[in-house]
């Protein structure tokens, strides 16, 4: 989701037989095998990287209160500390969060991912993501974090991201009627392919399952008719998404000098998916490419990504007009098509039905589905999704404590004025310091949110029950310096909308036409380095109602 937030400052093979099978993300049993062979890499080149420091990052380290590290600890102390982020970057950030964020203090946090430390941010500087874009980005930062230096062969895809230009024009709010409607063609047999259409039940992974629903209607809006519905692609896309999130994460684990040798083998799994949908979307794009050429730039419906690459693609001359390239820009798009809504979705069906009132709460979200639907003649609009209040809230309450990421908003500071820190430190254009926000500290504080471990389904439209009141309503798209997992300022996720419109219609449809009972309940949420594991290993079992 976070994906999406960022733009580029204006200054602008595997064994095929290993990789069949569908993503089952293994995360956990490579943790702590990581760890060791994380630290046992940091410590050999500690000495190295002690004397080619930045000076800055020295002085950071100095002059800046650090969690993580023993009191008077020198480079041996930061080191250890360093390699210990990949496992423990939660309980550190909660450290730093009770010690400083909460009165106003920023502070440096270790980390692998940078090879040093960042610098958190209190809640009490968002108001630095109102600063244009061409003085604080994120640009940069994504691309560290994403590592598709090492995943996506064509740099120009991913270091020249015009692919986002789609997210902020044809996912606005203004598009989201007639894309309601597309998506809502789709929902019907994606349930029914990954679920089933039996009385008496069936036994599924609910992660897996869930994003697999998620695909079948997004790579909808990706490709269009008919290729959403071939199932190699469908396959590819998931298996493609997958690589793409697993590697990174793993490639974010290694130290920063270990990647250039170790990223490009990390990356092959990756790479060879990517080989696979290149060979299934070329000739999709050529067929649009060729559709566009006939028909100009006559508009005929809302389309589809391909559609929309093209149309952006014109404007940036010849180069950007292949059929490679715009594919290449696809596969860019399809990690957040596929994992980002996937992740809400899963997240937001587990919350509910894990839930001890889930009874109670399925009665109540069930009952205004069938209301709103019977007064819009179905749940295919905008309106209707719109009116879906409790579904929203439920929602919301789920992105609060589902964060992807322990922190979220990483700043570089690029042009402009420096950030200012207190007592004479200033982070300057330049300097190679970053920045971030503790997102995930802030959505769990109890001085925001009571009892903030609990899900509360109508945490969000309890007050306005019986009201038809909705300008002071807090909607799943409503950013406040209190719900920041779509950004916050001009930072903000431009295709926020399309996922809330996406997700309410996916639970709804569960809502009116499963009956969900979680078998296998998640286990406890644990973080590699700041990403936040998906619940694999949960399990339900799903029926369908008569």
């Amino acid at each position: 989701m976070d994906a999406i937030n960022s733009s580029r400052p204006t200054a602008q093979s595997a064994h095929p037989s290993l990789l069949e099978g569908e993503p089952t993300m293994p995360w956990i049993a490579h943790l702590p095998p990581l760890a060791l062979i994380v630290a046992g890499l940091l410590l050999l080149r500690l000495f190295v990287g002690t004397v080619r420091s930045k000076p800055l990052h020295n002085e950071l380290w100095a002059s800046i209160d650090t969690v993580g590290v023993r009191p008077g600890g020198g480079a041996l102390s930061r080191a250890v500390a360093i390699a210990r982020s990949v496992t423990s970057m939660q309980e550190t950030m909660r450290e730093g969060y009770e010690k400083f964020s909460k009165a106003g203090k920023p502070f440096a946090l270790p980390t692998m991912w940078m090879g040093g430390a960042i610098v958190v941010l209190p809640p009490s500087m968002l108001h630095l993501l109102n600063r244009p874009r061409d003085e604080l980005s994120s640009f940069y930062a994504l691309l560290d974090n994403a590592q598709f230096r090492y995943l996506m062969t064509d740099k120009d895809v991913w270091a020249n991201t015009i692919h986002f230009d789609i997210v902020r024009k044809d996912l606005a709010p203004k598009n989201m009627g007639p894309l309601a409607g597309i998506m809502a063609e789709e929902w019907d047999a994606a349930f029914r392919s990954c679920w089933g259409d039996s009385k008496e039940g069936k036994v599924v992974n609910a992660w897996d399952s869930m994003v697999r629903i998620i695909s079948h209607a997004a790579l909808r809006i990706m490709v269009g008719l008919p290729g959403c519905r071939d199932e190699n692609y469908l396959k590819q896309s998931r298996l493609y998404a997958n690589a793409v999130l697993v590697d990174a994460c793993f490639i974010n684990c290694l130290p920063p000098a270990i990647r250039p040798v170790a990223g490009p083998i990390i990356a092959l799994r990756a790479r060879y998916h990517q080989r696979q949908l290149m060979k299934i979307l070329v000739p999709m794009v050529e067929e649009k490419i060729r559709q566009y050429e006939d028909k100009g730039a006559e508009d005929d419906g809302p389309g589809d990504v391909i559609q929309w690459l093209i149309r952006v693609a014109q404007n940036h001359g010849p180069e950007q007009m292949t059929a490679n390239k715009i594919a290449m820009r696809v596969l860019a798009l399809t990690s957040m098509f596929v994992f980002a809504i996937g992740w809400v979705f899963a997240h937001a069906v587990l919350d509910i039905y894990c839930s001890p009132s889930h009874e109670e709460l399925v009665s109540i979200l069930e009952a205004e589905c069938r209301r709103v639907s019977t007064e819009h003649q179905g749940l295919s609009t905008k309106e209707a999704t719109d009116a879906l209040y409790n579904v929203d809230s439920a929602i919301r309450e789920s992105m609060r404590l589902n964060d992807v990421m322990v922190h979220l908003l990483p700043l570089d500071v690029i042009s402009g004025d420096a950030i200012d820190l207190g007592g004479g430190r200033r982070i300057t254009a330049g300097s190679g310091i970053r920045t971030v926000f503790p997102a995930q500290m802030v959505h769990l504080d109890p001085n925001l949110y009571r009892h903030p471990e609990q899900f509360d389904a109508f945490r969000f439209s309890r007050e306005f029950d019986g009201s038809q009141q909705t300008a002071k309503r807090q909607l799943m798209t409503t950013v406040s310096t209190s719900f920041l997992p779509f950004g916050y300022g001009r930072h903000a996720c431009p295709g926020r909308w399309f996922v809330a419109q996406m997700v309410k219609q996916a639970l709804a449809h569960v809502l009116l036409n499963y009956d969900v009972e979680v078998t296998k309940r998640p286990g406890k949420r644990v973080s590699m380095l700041n990403f936040m594991l998906p619940p694999q290993s949960a399990e339900m079992r799903v029926s369908r109602k008569a």
